[in-house]
């Protein structure tokens, strides 16, 4: 028996005895209190193993012993605040938003509503029946600029130029080439967010830039944290708002919408502009980002977030007039899990400026610098941020091939969050010496660095958007006569046409995915075939010549572009009708 029963057993023997009535306050009092002591001990060990659970990543466990502690006291503020980081760790959204808001409801704390708010956002965002409304009044004569295109981004040059960007900025040259007037939009924020990463408020970034000829608009760029601390639904209205004062504006005759950070973002707002203006627009999907929230491979496509953000996804292609993608995979997967009609979707590739990837001799001063002379580089050029880039693997190939005695070095052109981890695998191998690391490289200093490899690797491993999202840098690689070996997945094997009838016709070779023993084994091989690599790098250079231009790729836009602006039957305008518009007076547009 407890000391709380055995309380309980000598009170009510006492109440039966004849006791003054401020005595028997006084024992009920102490009982009170006895048992609020006893709950705040059970609360204080529910609460510590569910700490312990959660830092096991037992996120299940974790989360039951908080919800027994919350039977006891549904007001318990560390109960809660446990509660709100269990659920947003198991991608439980809904759950997270109900625990922040009673936290929130009983600290009243700022911060704590402002979380709240941001909670719910995402709860809101990634419910496939929630849309962002443009409140302004619609155009009544909408006369749109023949010809004119915007086109909506999460960034752009000058201020990044990563691979997002450089498909963007490269497909607006070459569109402007073509004789179609495109204007760039990018999301609200940038690109003074680029200079806040401390929480300030961004001051001085322009509202406008033009580049090369290619004009980007910048929506509210000096927000800074105010965003930051907006849902995001409010977000997306906010995008959604601006944007279209952008489009009452610049009158265009079509909507180029690129996925956001989390893919469907700039559709939610974008799509909402189309209806609300009464224009036609097309979605690129540029990958599949719904997986990308968690670094646990168990919840990654299994929680309640990604299925969210999968529905949403869906949605929104099922709004746009036409949905353009990267690659065969990335079509497969759109017409097969998301249900699109395949007749709705195009592949549109990457591409390469054949200019700016020109072959060039070595620079013998830049391999002394990077300690090449005398060897054969494996090399990548890629961020070291996300997992699924596998330079892992490189570097444990690196390490198997001069344990043979091959003569080979590593060299990673990009910089990330995962360089230190990385630095520390080539240590424990013992060829930190010969895996070299160059951090950020100038732009126009990448093609001096794709020179210096005598073997481009694209070591990715089996992950769902590394099967079926095709990278940029391969097409740099075989433009600069650089052979190329790369893992096999869909997406990747596509680009090198990997056929099991050996290299005749191939454009590169491929190894097993992650597997460095098979990398090892795939690029021995190639240091001594001469011929062989000669073939790939000719067979490539012809092929992305020929086909994977960015004039190849703005041709492709382009006749997309045609297609959706030719007047249409009234029922090819989708499920998505524009609101007080007939078909006739959309396709004016």
């Amino acid at each position: 028996m407890s000391f709380a029963d055995d309380l309980a057993r000598r009170g009510r023997a006492l109440a039966r005895q004849r006791l003054s009535p401020r005595a028997r306050r006084r024992l009920r009092e102490l009982q009170r209190a006895v048992l609020g002591r006893q709950t705040a001990i059970v609360a204080r060990t529910g609460l510590s193993a569910a700490r312990a659970s959660l830092g096991a990543g037992e996120y299940a466990e974790a989360a039951a012993r908080v919800e027994a502690v919350l039977r006891r006291d549904p007001r318990d503020e560390a109960a809660l605040d446990l509660g709100l980081r269990v659920a947003t760790k198991r991608g439980a959204v809904t759950e997270a938003g109900s625990y922040a808001v009673a936290r929130a409801e009983r600290t009243q704390l700022p911060a704590h509503w402002r979380e709240a708010r941001r909670a719910v956002g995402r709860a809101t965002e990634t419910d496939p029946r929630w849309r962002p409304v443009v409140t302004a009044p619609a155009p009544r004569e909408y006369d749109a600029h023949p010809g004119r295109v915007l086109y909506v981004a999460k960034e752009s040059r000058p201020y990044l130029h990563n691979g997002f960007c450089t498909r963007s900025h490269e497909s607006l040259r070459a569109l402007a080439r073509e004789g179609w007037d495109v204007v760039g939009v990018t999301e609200p924020g940038f690109p003074g967010t680029l200079d806040a990463t401390d929480g300030s408020n961004a001051t001085g970034a322009p509202d406008r830039s033009v580049v090369e000829g290619v004009t980007y608009h910048h929506l509210l760029p000096n927000a800074g944290r105010r965003l930051r601390d907006l849902g995001h639904d409010e977000y997306a209205s906010l995008a959604a708002a601006a944007l279209a004062g952008v489009v009452a504006r610049e009158r265009p005759a079509l909507l180029h919408v690129s996925s956001g950070h989390r893919g469907y973002e700039t559709a939610l707002a974008a799509g909402a502009v189309a209806r609300w203006a009464g224009l036609p627009w097309l979605y690129e999907v540029r990958s599949f980002f719904e997986t990308t929230w968690t670094s646990d491979a168990g919840l990654a496509e299994t929680a309640e977030y990604p299925r969210r953000r999968f529905a949403t996804e869906t949605a929104m292609m099922r709004e746009a007039d036409l949905i353009l993608t990267l690659s065969s995979p990335m079509r497969d997967e759109i017409v097969e899990r998301h249900g699109i009609p395949a007749d709705k979707v195009r592949v549109v590739p990457n591409g390469v400026d054949l200019d700016r990837f020109a072959p060039r001799p070595r620079d013998p001063a830049l391999r002394r610098k990077l300690g090449l002379t005398d060897t054969f580089t494996l090399g990548y050029v890629s961020n070291l941020s996300h997992p699924r880039e596998g330079q892992e693997v490189l570097i444990e190939a690196v390490a198997r091939l001069r344990a043979r005695g091959r003569a080979v070095t590593g060299l990673l052109v990009g910089d990330g969050g995962r360089r230190g981890a990385l630095e520390d695998l080539a240590r424990r191998l013992d060829v930190a010496e010969h895996v070299v690391f160059t951090g950020n490289v100038p732009f126009d200093e990448v093609a001096g660095h794709y020179a210096q490899i005598d073997l481009f690797v694209v070591p990715r491993v089996d992950e769902r958007a590394a099967r079926m999202v095709s990278p940029m840098k391969p097409f740099e690689a075989m433009a600069m006569r650089v052979p190329v070996l790369v893992a096999d997945l869909p997406a990747l094997t596509e680009i090198v046409g990997s056929t099991p009838e050996g290299a005749e016709g191939q454009r590169g070779l491929t190894f097993r995915a992650g597997q460095a023993g098979a990398l090892a084994a795939a690029a021995a091989e190639l240091m001594d075939d001469v011929p062989t690599r000669q073939l790939l790098v000719d067979n490539a250079a012809k092929w992305v010549a020929t086909e994977r231009s960015w004039d190849a790729v703005a041709g492709a836009f382009a006749q997309a572009y045609a297609d959706l602006l030719r007047p249409r039957r009234p029922d090819r305008w989708g499920p998505q009708a524009r609101p007080g518009r007939t078909a006739e007076e959309g396709s004016a547009c």
